[in-house]
C-alpha cells in the first residue's frame, strides 16, 4: 500500500472511531492504539503537506488565533421558539394550527431540549464550510474553527449523493455532565474557580478567540433542523418531505443528531410525554429544560409560515426549574487561590433535580445578609439549570428562635490571619500569602500547564507536601530533595525524580509564565505578556510608577494597582529574591537583530494591531516581526494605536481606524514599514 493510500486509510479509520466514541459511546480499540493512528496520520501528512485535505482529522485545530469573529448572515433566519409552561397552551398551540389548516390531522415530533447554545453548521460540495452562533437571529458570529475542533462532527458528508449541493443544518452546542465536571475537577486542581452550570460554560467556550483552546472543552453537538437547501440543479425535489426522514438520513450518515425524539399523532398524544420526561430528563447525560414540539410534514410548516420572531409549527414546554426544602445547618467559609474567602451553604441532603444535594454557594457577605441566612433556617433550594444549586430564601414562617444569625469572621478560617475587603469589591479576602489553604492552590496554579506547567505536581503531591511541611512557600519546591519525595505515599523513585526533572526544567520558562503563575490578581496569561514587555527584569515591575503602569497598554489602574502592590509586597519581595537564586528566569530574551535591517528596533514606541488574513504571513508571524523591531502589538484599535495593519476580510477594527482616523496598512506597506523603509 502506498503512502497516500494509507493517509486515505488512517483518515477513514479515525473518523471511524471518533463516531464510536463520541456518538455511540463505544469503542473498538484501546487509547493507544488511537493514539497511534493518529500519530502515524500526523507523521505522513508532515511528510506530504501537499496531500493534507480540509477533512484530514489533524485539521480539527487548524486555524490561527484570531482578534474577532466575522460576522456572518443566516440566509435563512435563525427565529426563536415560542415557549409555554402548561399543557392548556400545548393545546391551545394546535387550536391556533387547526384555525390555519382547518379539517387537518396534526402529526408531530417531539424532542427534549437540549440547553445548549444554537449554532447552524454549512456543508458545500460535502466538506464542512462555515459553522456560525445565531446571533440576533440575522446575523451570528463565525466561529468555523471552533465548531471544527467538535470531534463527533463530521468534516465531510455525502449529501452530494442526494443531490444537495449546499446544506444547512442547526441544532445545539452542549456540554454533557461527565464533560463539565471533569472540565472543574482540572480547574479545581489548579486552583481555578470552578465554572456555575454547562450553559454558560459552552456559550464562553466558543467565544474563545484561540481555537486550540476550544479544543480542549469537551464540546459536543446535536442537530435537530435544516436551515437553507440548495440542490445541484435547482430542480430536484428536496430529498426529505417530514423531520422524521430528515433526522434518521442524516444519523445513519454519521451527523450527531437529537436523540430520544417520538412521532406522535395529535396534541393529545404529546401531554403525556411531559410527565414522562420531566422526570427521565434526569437519566439524561446532559441538561435538558424542555420538550420541542413540531409539526412533521415540511409542506404543512411551509403553508403554516412564520411570524416576525418565530415559527408557528412548532413550540417550546419549559420545565419549571426544579425546587426542594431542607435546612442550612450551617455555614462554611472556603479560602482560594487569590485569598477570597467564599461562603458555603451546608445543607441537609435532599433529593433535588435526580441529585443528592447537600452543598449550595451563597456567593458573598453581601447575599448572605441580604437574604438574612441563619444556620438553622429552613430554605428553599433551586436547581434550574445550574449545576450548582443555590439558596433562595429562608422560610421565615418556620423560625421558631433557635436559628443563629451569622456574623461574617474578621479572621481567616485556615491560618487566623486578617480578612480585608477593598472598596468596590464584595468579596472578603484572607491576606496572609502564607496562609496554608491558599498555598495549595497557588501551588496547584502555579504548576498548571499555562503557567509553569510543572509535570509532576499535580493536586495530591501538592497535598502531601504541604501536610509534611517540605513546602511552605514557592521557594520550597525548588529545594525537594529526592530521597523525602521518594518517601511520600504513591511516590517513589521513577516518580519522584520525574518531578525533580520537571521543576527544573520550570526554571527555564520565560518570565511571563512565571508572572502568571506567582497568581498577582487580575493578571492573567495575556496580561502577563503584556507586562513582561516593558521591563528587561521581571522585579522592575516594583521600580514602575502607578502612571507608568498605566502607561503600559491595555492595563488600566486596578491591574496596575494590583500588580504594584504584589511588587512593593516586603514579602513578595523576599519570595521573588529567592525564586531568582533558586534559578528560575526572570529576564526577558534579548531581540536579536534581523536579517536586513540596519535599525532592528526602528519600530519601537508604536504601537499596533493586526486584523484580516494576511497572505504573507500568519497572525503570530506577523506580531512577531512587529516585536523583533521594539513595535507592540495590542487586541484593539484606540487613540493610541499608530497603525492598523490590515489583511483580508478584515471586521470592525477597520470601521474603527477610519472612524479614529488612525493609519491602515495593507500588506505591502507593512513589508515596507518592518523594513525599514517609507
Amino acid at each position: 500500500m502506498g503512502e497516500k493510500q494509507r493517509i486515505e486509510e488512517l483518515r477513514n479509520l479515525i473518523s471511524h472511531h471518533d463516531r464510536l466514541y463520541y456518538q455511540e459511546a463505544t469503542t473498538e480499540i484501546s487509547d493507544q492504539e488511537y493514539d497511534a493512528l493518529y500519530a502515524e496520520l500526523v507523521a505522513l501528512e508532515d511528510k506530504h503537506p501537499n496531500w493534507i485535505t480540509p477533512d484530514s482529522p489533524t485539521q480539527r485545530v487548524g486555524g490561527e488565533p484570531v482578534d474577532e469573529f466575522q460576522q456572518v448572515r443566516h440566509t435563512v433566519p435563525m427565529l426563536s421558539i415560542g415557549n409555554t409552561y402548561s399543557i392548556e397552551e400545548l393545546r391551545e398551540f394546535e387550536e391556533r394550527l387547526a384555525r390555519l389548516l382547518p379539517e387537518t390531522d396534526f402529526t408531530y415530533v417531539v424532542e427534549p431540549k437540549i440547553d445548549g447554545v444554537a449554532v447552524t453548521i454549512i456543508y458545500e460540495d460535502d466538506l464542512f464550510a462555515v459553522g456560525a452562533t445565531r446571533g440576533n437571529g440575522t446575523v451570528g458570529d463565525g466561529i468555523t474553527s471552533n465548531i471544527r475542533t467538535i470531534r463527533a462532527l463530521p468534516l465531510r458528508l455525502p449529501f452530494s449523493d442526494l443531490g444537495l449541493a449546499k446544506v444547512e443544518l442547526r441544532g445545539e452546542v452542549f456540554m454533557d455532565r461527565t464533560g463539565f465536571a471533569e472540565l472543574n475537577r482540572k480547574r479545581e486542581e489548579e486552583g481555578e474557580e470552578l465554572y456555575a452550570n454547562p450553559r454558560n460554560t459552552t456559550s464562553g467556550s466558543l467565544k474563545l478567540l484561540d481555537p486550540k483552546q476550544v479544543a480542549e472543552r469537551p464540546l459536543r453537538v446535536a442537530i435537530h433542523s435544516f436551515g437553507e437547501l440548495v440542490m445541484k440543479d435547482g430542480t430536484e425535489p428536496l430529498p426529505w418531505t417530514k423531520h422524521s426522514e430528515l433526522l434518521r438520513s442524516i444519523e445513519d450518515m454519521g451527523v450527531p443528531t437529537i436523540q430520544h425524539w417520538e412521532v406522535c399523532k395529535g396534541i393529545e398524544s404529546v401531554i403525556p410525554l411531559v410527565d414522562v420526561w420531566s422526570k427521565r430528563r434526569f437519566e439524561l447525560g446532559y441538561e435538558t429544560d424542555g420538550l420541542v414540539v413540531k409539526v412533521e410534514s415540511f409542506q404543512m410548516r411551509e403553508m403554516l409560515g412564520s411570524t416576525s420572531r418565530s415559527p408557528r409549527w412548532l413550540i417550546a414546554y419549559k420545565f419549571p426549574a426544579e425546587q426542594a426544602e431542607t435546612t442550612l445547618k450551617h455555614i462554611e467559609l472556603n479560602v482560594g487561590r487569590t485569598g477570597a474567602v467564599t461562603p458555603v451553604a451546608i445543607l441537609e441532603p435532599v433529593l433535588l433535580a435526580g441529585t443528592t444535594v447537600s452543598r449550595a454557594t451563597l456567593h458573598n457577605a453581601d447575599e448572605i445578609a441580604r437574604k438574612d441566612l441563619r444556620e438553622g433556617d429552613h430554605v428553599l433550594i433551586e436547581k434550574g439549570g445550574e449545576i450548582i444549586p443555590k439558596v433562595l430564601a429562608p422560610l421565615l414562617e418556620k423560625r421558631d428562635g433557635s436559628q443563629i444569625p451569622f456574623e461574617y469572621p474578621t479572621t481567616c478560617p485556615s491560618c487566623e490571619g486578617p480578612l480585608a475587603r477593598s472598596e468596590g469589591e464584595v468579596a472578603v479576602r484572607c491576606e496572609n500569602l502564607d496562609c496554608p489553604a491558599q498555598l495549595r492552590r497557588r501551588l496547584q496554579h502555579f504548576a498548571s500547564r499555562r503557567a509553569m506547567d510543572i509535570e509532576g505536581l499535580g493536586q495530591a503531591i501538592i497535598d502531601q507536601l504541604v501536610t509534611a511541611g517540605m513546602v511552605k512557600g514557592l521557594p520550597d519546591l525548588y529545594r525537594l530533595e529526592h530521597d523525602p519525595l521518594a518517601d511520600l505515599e504513591r511516590m517513589g523513585e521513577k516518580s519522584a525524580q520525574n518531578l525533580l526533572d520537571g521543576l527544573e526544567k520550570s526554571k527555564s520558562n520565560p518570565p511571563a509564565s512565571l508572572l502568571h503563575g506567582l497568581g498577582v490578581r487580575h493578571v492573567g496569561e495575556h496580561v502577563a505578556e503584556v507586562l513582561v514587555e516593558a521591563v528587561d527584569d521581571l522585579r522592575d515591575l516594583g521600580k514602575l510608577s502607578q502612571e507608568e503602569f498605566e502607561e503600559i497598554p491595555e492595563v488600566g489602574p486596578i491591574v496596575a494597582e494590583a500588580v504594584r502592590n504584589f511588587f512593593l509586597d516586603p514579602h513578595n519581595i523576599e519570595v521573588l529574591d529567592q525564586l531568582s537564586e533558586l534559578g528560575l528566569n526572570f529576564k526577558k530574551p534579548q531581540v536579536e537583530a534581523v536579517v536586513g535591517v540596519t535599525h532592528p528596533k526602528h519600530l519601537d514606541g508604536l504601537q499596533f494591531v493586526v486584523t484580516g488574513t494576511l497572505s504573507g504571513y500568519s497572525r503570530d508571524e506577523a506580531k512577531a516581526q512587529i516585536k523583533n523591531r521594539g513595535g507592540r502589538v495590542t487586541g484593539s484599535v484606540t487613540k493610541k494605536t499608530d497603525y492598523l495593519v490590515c489583511g483580508e476580510n478584515p471586521g470592525s477594527k477597520f470601521d474603527k481606524a477610519e472612524k479614529l482616523g488612525v493609519p491602515i496598512l495593507d500588506e505591502d506597506q507593512f513589508k515596507k514599514i518592518l523594513a525599514g523603509s517609507n
